[in-house]
């Protein structure tokens, strides 16, 4: 259910008062918890579910990561779903309903950690456990993308060239012995990256990177520094629609304030 401002401005969007949604969206998932989740980047398997019956009730279509490399044109309402490290609470909470709905989705994996734990993270409850081979296996047999996070989800600003291009091509050769096929897809661990990273990505036989740096895809995107949404844990449906509709993080009223008040300072201008 979205609320009456929230409503307004998809419906203003879908008629092109907005936007057209004609550049591709990129999402940014992380665990889909049973129960309310501990950290901010992950939220619940149920809420988890609501946006998908959003996206497919209202006509997005969804592609994996990699179908980026395809370029421009794209259909409008494209959206790319993606998850970084690879959650075990993920399986059931987001690839089975996301099969139930015909859609796909792409996961950022950390390969020294397959079934076992984030290490990365603070201990949350059990929420720290991550896919394992055989259900990695199985989604990518199931038609998700299987990408690299690199082996040990280090900060890459940290570490030489050498060992930056290490982590990378040792992650994408684990991955392509696991699913029997080729891994040309990229995620920045943290979002944090430096000219380092972005040469070694290329140089580590990638075709595609995405950051943590908000906004839509255009013609012009260096397909080594691909723009994602990010949701977090408290992202209602209404949450979601908003930042489908800006391209943004974060949708506060002040900004939908300021975009009214220019659409009328527009029509003040035009009827002068």
């Amino acid at each position: 259910m979205l609320d009456p401002i929230t409503r307004l401005l998809t419906l203003q969007s879908m008629s092109g008062g907005v936007s057209a949604y004609a550049k591709p969206i990129v999402l940014m998932y992380h665990g889909t918890t049973f129960g309310k989740p501990s950290c901010k980047y992950s939220i619940s398997a149920e809420m988890f579910n609501e946006h998908l019956k959003f996206l497919k009730t209202n006509g997005w279509n969804t592609i994996l990561f990699r179908d980026l490399l395809k370029g421009f044109p794209f259909s409008p309402k494209t959206i790319v779903l993606t998850f970084d490290d690879g959650y075990a609470n993920n399986y059931i909470g987001a690839f089975k309903p996301i099969l139930k709905y015909r859609m796909k989705a792409t996961w950022f994996i950390t390969t020294d950690c397959v079934g076992r734990e984030a290490h990365w993270q603070e201990q949350n409850q059990g929420e720290n456990s991550l896919l394992d081979h055989s259900q990695l296996k199985k989604m990518a047999e199931n038609g998700m993308e299987i990408a690299s996070h690199t082996c040990s989800h280090p900060d890459l600003t940290s570490l030489s060239y050498e060992k930056q291009t290490e982590e990378m091509r040792a992650s994408k050769h684990y991955l392509e012995m696991l699913i029997r096929d080729e891994v040309v897809s990229f995620a920045y661990p943290f979002g944090k990256f430096d000219e380092k990273s972005i040469e070694a990505v290329r140089n580590s036989g990638y075709k595609i990177a995405c950051t943590t740096n908000s906004g839509s895809l255009s013609p012009e995107t260096d397909s080594m520094l691909v723009p994602r949404i990010t949701i977090f844990r408290n992202d209602s449906v209404s949450d979601l629609a908003r930042k489908l509709i800006f391209s943004d993080n974060e949708v506060p009223l002040r900004k939908i304030s300021a975009y009214y008040m220019n659409r009328i300072r527009q029509r003040l201008h035009f009827g002068s």
